[in-house]
């Protein structure tokens, strides 16, 4: 081995993907790609690893397929299979990269790498076999799942991979999260490009340098890329639409009669998409990217919170509320409380 040994990583490309159905976008992660493996190129890297969904969907595009072919020029690639696309080791293999369950760096530090697996109690099995068949201390391991470290809010162990499941492991590289992290122990690489409103951190791509010693430096590199942003004031939309040289895509969440035409169509210009979003759907929005069960107790909190923020009287929000789901009951206790209030107003009903 060389004296420093350098690792490349890229996770989560999603080549072919369309961000908010935008051609722009698309064309966006096709050269964020590319300027990827450019730099990852001139570092001189001796090994790349991808780490699960080189591509959107399991049918790419011929374009997809023709930036794809970029990777042909390191000379060692490991990669495993992301949840988008499965069936991903026959592209490889057709342009002559060989799937390999382990990459030896040297006699003692071994990268070990398992495909996307639905149920994480079976893919939790696999990381035990593996830190039973070789010394995890000296083991890269790399995976595609959902970690709690990054994901706090899945609490079901088949739908998720605890971090004390790889303390045994010299490092884990985790793809499936989009926006990067990195703790000594577990190491996010994130997504090239951003791909919804969630990810407001820079992009980078990273690459391990490892001694002589087997120790590991990681170094981020970042990734120049156009903001996917909320802004919930006219102060914080024209700060944005002055600072960013890259035409931004911009969701205004704050009220839409602080804006004038005027305003809206100098937004419209200077913003790849420029979108009001209203607080009721902003909700709903971030309810769905939520990846937890979804039952009848978080939907009456989820709804509660929303007619709690609309500021809607507290008795027709309880009228609501208690009956939710039963639109009989509910429409008899709201004729009572109408009565109830013309009572007191004195009017006749």
């Amino acid at each position: 081995m060389s004296k420093v040994y350098k690792i490349g990583i890229l996770a989560d490309c999603h080549l072919d993907a369309k961000p908010y159905g935008l051609e722009e976008k698309r064309q966006d992660i096709f050269k964020s790609f590319v300027l990827a493996v450019k730099i990852l190129k001139k570092k001189d890297i001796d090994l790349l690893i991808v780490a699960g969904d080189l591509f959107d969907n399991e049918k790419p595009s011929f374009e997809a397929y023709y930036y794809a072919n970029y990777l042909t020029v390191f000379d060692n690639v490991f990669f495993i299979e992301g949840n988008h696309d499965r069936g991903v080791s026959n592209f490889f293999e057709s342009i002559g990269i060989k799937k390999r369950e382990y990459f030896a760096i040297n006699d003692k530090l071994v990268i070990a790498g398992i495909d996307y697996i639905d149920n994480h109690n079976e893919l939790r099995k696999k990381i035990y076999q593996i830190q039973n068949d070789l010394e995890a201390k000296n083991t890269i391991l790399v995976l595609h799942c959902n970690i709690n470290t990054v994901m706090p809010y899945l609490k079901e162990s088949s739908k998720v991979i605890f971090k004390s499941d790889l303390n045994e492991f010299k490092l884990s590289i985790i793809g499936h999260f989009h926006n990067s992290y990195y703790d000594g122990k577990i190491l996010v690489p994130g997504s090239l490009e951003r791909l919804n409103v969630l990810n407001t951190e820079e992009r980078k791509v990273f690459i391990l340098e490892i001694d002589e010693k087997n120790n590991i430096n990681v170094e981020p590199i970042l990734i120049p890329t156009r903001k996917i942003i909320e802004v919930k004031d006219k102060k914080e939309l024209n700060k944005v639409l002055k600072e960013e040289s890259l035409k931004p895509i911009v969701f205004y969440t704050g009220n839409p009669s602080e804006l004038s035409m005027s305003d809206i169509l100098l937004a419209e210009k200077k913003c790849l998409l420029f979108d009001i979003k209203h607080k009721f759907k902003k909700a709903v929005d971030g309810l769905l990217n939520q990846e937890i069960e979804i039952n009848l107790e978080k939907v009456k909190e989820f709804l509660w919170n929303v007619l709690n923020e609309n500021n809607i009287n507290k008795d027709l929000i309880k009228v609501f509320m208690e009956n939710y789901g039963n639109i009989k009951k509910a429409q008899e206790n709201l004729k009572k409380l109408i009565e109830k209030e013309y009572e007191i107003k004195g009017i006749e009903y």
